[in-house]
């Protein structure tokens, strides 16, 4: 079941649209608290807004209001009244975009200026700097043109001429729940070099794909579409449709499912293509398929013209968990997985666990390595303690062959929420961000050996070796190791390594993250805690090998 309220409602919209009268009229309608920003700023200072840009100038006060806007958005069950002027700074849309509505209220020039004239004949001080003058309609005509792109991001937009504060209260409610309702708030939105990437989930979503690039890519022209060819057989005629209803000009290409795909070859027929087709910077790229078509859609995009915008569709649970969020992309090397890359931020993430219905069971048990990673770092990753995520998947009925899809939902929400708050603290994987790769260090090798093992089969298996590891360390209780094993025995993944240990060993001297030759280790200390290391002897590594191979490091 989706959230009928987001966490919080965002008013944005020129000054005199009505944002301060109405946030709290909103906020009692949702249950929620209200808050305004400039209210906060001035509160700070002790002296009006129109004071504060005489004494100290504009970017003081921007720099106040953003912080403001911040503490705001930390909160929950809150309507939030911004200043006209926060949609200027893209770091305050990042602020914004999680688990919010953004609602924009506009009215005429001529509405505008008769409610801030009243105003003002109340307290002159209240003028506003940038709408001083003889001729404030004209000044808000200026401030329209430039800022209405920038309004037009906005989830929904209400217009009050002619309109009682109830009547335009009782229309947020009501777009706001039915906003909610149909998934369309975001799980997560994470800011990088690459530009915002908003994370939606929830079932049917596929449908408002169109929608959804449409209000982030206003004017784009062409949606060129990088599908899974397994994957457009069931999915590809309602993403079409979704993109077309919403005036993109659609053009597809599918690529042959597996990881074979995931190479150089592929990247540069993909790259002829576009250019055949005479792509443009304002056009989007949107990849619809798993891991392997993530990596390869969103490295094509990053590279086409210096980078377009790109749209992941994960159909694979292991993409929607894991994959599709973070921006890494890649194509492999005889002589390792994802050696060849970019850091490269999917602008929109369309997630709906839907489409799982499709995809093979082989493939669904390699997605809940990924899960179980997640459960496994969780309180290391976003320093909420206890973890939510681990409690979670111990107490569903994980062998039954269908779960709920509430639940389900509710699973992959969390998951994104997990990888969101590694990545939006170090994108680039200079701290924190090593932790995403628990258990893949000798997942990874145990891959590129043989590649007899799924992703996540092998990622199981690594993280099967390094709690092994940690309690032969004295990092770990045995209880901890236990309780990892018995949650990847329920999903159905390996606990036998049936493979070249020395060939593991070879691909392992591969590893992208060795500093100077040392290999990274992750390995968990407490449920949902991991410590990074390189403090592990070689000898160590090839005793959990050979545990994997004699069936399982218990």
């Amino acid at each position: 079941m989706i959230d009928t309220v987001p966490r919080r409602v965002i008013l944005i919209g020129l000054s005199g649209t009505g944002k301060t009268s109405l946030a709290p009229l909103v906020a009692e309608r949702l249950g929620f608290d209200p808050v305004d920003t400039d209210a906060q700023v001035e509160a700070r200072f002790g002296c009006s807004i129109p004071e504060i840009f005489e004494r100290y100038g504009e970017p003081v006060f921007r720099a106040a209001e953003r912080q403001a806007l911040l503490s705001a958005c930390a909160r929950e069950r809150v309507v939030v009244a911004t200043g006209g002027g926060v949609v200027l700074d893209e770091a305050n849309w990042v602020a914004m975009r999680p688990a919010s509505v953004i609602v924009h209220f506009q009215a005429s020039p001529d509405t505008i200026v008769e409610r801030l004239r009243r105003q003002w004949g109340h307290d002159p001080r209240s003028v506003r700097p940038l709408l001083r003058g003889d001729d404030p309609e004209r000044r808000i005509e200026t401030l329209w043109s430039e800022r209405a792109t920038l309004y037009a991001r906005a989830d929904l937009t209400v217009q009050t001429d002619g309109k009682s504060l109830e009547e335009i209260a009782r229309e947020v409610e009501a777009g706001v729940r039915a906003h909610a309702q149909r998934g369309l708030v975001p799980v997560a939105s994470i800011g990088g070099a690459t530009g915002r990437s908003d994370v939606f989930v929830a079932p049917g979503l596929l449908a408002e794909l169109g929608r959804l690039a449409r209000s982030r890519w206003p004017m784009a022209r062409t949606a060129f579409v990088i599908g899974d060819a397994a994957v457009w057989q069931h999915w590809g005629k309602e993403v079409s449709q979704a993109l077309s209803e919403a005036g993109f000009q659609v053009r597809s290409a599918t690529v042959p499912p597996g990881e074979e795909s995931k190479s150089l070859a592929e990247v540069e027929r993909l790259l002829g293509w576009l250019l055949e087709h005479r792509i443009d910077r304002g056009d989007i790229v949107v990849a619809v398929g798993g891991g392997v078509v993530g990596d390869l859609g969103g490295l094509v995009a990053s590279l086409i013209l210096r980078g377009v915008g790109l749209v992941q569709v994960p159909t694979s649970l292991l993409a929607m968990v894991d994959a599709s969020v973070g921006g890494k992309t890649a194509v492999n090397h005889p002589r390792g997985k994802n050696l060849i890359g970019t850091f490269y931020q999917p602008h929109l993430v369309v997630a709906d666990p839907r489409v799982l219905d499709t995809l093979p069971a082989a493939e669904l048990r390699s997605g809940w390595a990924e899960v179980v990673k997640h459960a496994m770092i969780e309180v290391t990753a976003t320093r909420q303690y206890p973890g939510v995520l681990l409690p979670l998947l111990e107490a569903a009925p994980l062998e039954r062959d269908t779960l709920d899809p509430a639940w389900l939902t509710q699973v992959i929400r969390r998951n994104i929420e997990i990888k969101a708050a590694v990545v939006q603290a170090d994108e680039r994987e200079a701290g924190l961000r090593r932790i995403l790769n628990y258990g893949h260090t000798l997942g990874h090798a145990i891959e590129a050996a043989e590649y007899r093992y799924r992703h996540g089969e092998a990622v199981a298996l690594g993280m099967r070796a390094v709690a092994w590891m940690a309690v032969a360390l004295g990092l770990a209780e045995q209880e901890l190791s236990e309780r990892q094993n018995q949650l990847l025995d329920r999903l159905c993944l390996p606990r036998h390594f049936e493979g070249n240990a020395d060939l593991v060993f070879e691909r392992l001297a591969y590893d992208k993250k060795a500093v100077r030759g040392e290999l990274t280790w992750i390995l968990p200390v407490k449920p949902g805690e991991v410590v990074v290391t390189r403090e592990v002897p070689r000898d160590l590594v090839l005793a959990a090998l050979h545990a994997l191979q004699a069936g399982a490091p218990r």
